[in-house]
């Protein structure tokens, strides 16, 4: 039991982020403590007081936690469990609370906090300036504009980092496999994919014969992706280029 304790402690810091800062859960606990302290209306200490306290309780509790995966059969999804603690209106409502009791010292602590609390965003590798109004990469638009049919749909086969883009921005233009190749955990199995992405090296007859089963009427390659023959070999042609992809079209698919 204590074991299953202290997985939950682990899930608990990792989803309030304390190994980076932890500031935003510090401000959530310092808000349902004094909420605890201070607030007498029955109906809003329920809820903002009782059901996030019961919802830790049950979280922490490893009887509960053994219940919870037996029954769903799952334990990786046990963390969503926080989801439901109401962070952002508990911290609200209580820093309001604060600063309606306590005017001049209660708004400075505000301040304090979300000033210590806050990030530049824009400096996070996760963001990047749009390069168009669909805020999608500007190479996998033009890819899709080249490649996608008047009418109809096509099939195409392209690098992993362009199959949430591709899907995105046109649903003329099917995949044959998609996000539930790249979420490692999930551990799907298509062999086009290894063909594609895990081999060290493409093998050419192998790799088309594939695609053709689907049959992918365009496949899309960086240029640095190493083949043991050129695709031309095997009734493709060179159909266009879009920054480093080389957008290859097969002649034997209609």
């Amino acid at each position: 039991m204590w074991g299953i304790f202290l997985e939950s402690v682990v899930i608990f810091q990792n989803y309030m982020g304390f190994h980076e800062n932890g500031y935003l859960a510090g401000i959530y606990l310092f808000a349902l403590l004094y909420l605890w302290l201070t607030e007498k209306d029955k109906r809003r200490r329920a809820i903002f007081v009782y059901a996030p306290t019961l919802l830790l309780l049950m979280f922490f509790c490893p009887l509960f936690r053994k219940v919870f995966v037996r029954l769903l059969e799952d334990s990786e999804t046990y963390y969503r469990l926080l989801w439901l603690l109401q962070m952002s209106m508990v911290s609200a409502y209580g820093l309001l609370r604060l600063c309606g009791r306590h005017r001049r010292i209660g708004l400075a602590v505000v301040c304090a906090a979300v000033i210590a609390c806050g990030d530049y965003v824009y400096d996070s590798e996760n963001i990047t300036k749009a390069e168009n109004v669909y805020h999608l990469p500007q190479e996998a638009i033009d890819i899709a504009e080249l490649i996608e049919p008047e009418e109809g749909r096509v099939t195409a086969l392209v690098p992993a980092d362009l199959i949430y883009f591709i899907r995105q921005y046109s649903t003329n233009i099917e995949l044959p496999y998609g996000r539930e190749m790249l979420i490692a955990r999930w551990d799907y199995y298509n062999a086009m994919y290894e063909a594609m992405e895990e081999a060290e090296v493409i093998e050419a007859a192998a790799f088309t014969e594939l695609a053709r089963e689907y049959p992918c009427a365009y496949i899309v390659l960086k240029e640095d992706r190493q083949i043991d023959r050129p695709l031309t070999e095997y009734g493709y042609v060179l159909y266009g280029q879009v920054g480093e992809y080389l957008i290859y079209r097969d002649t034997q698919t209609e």
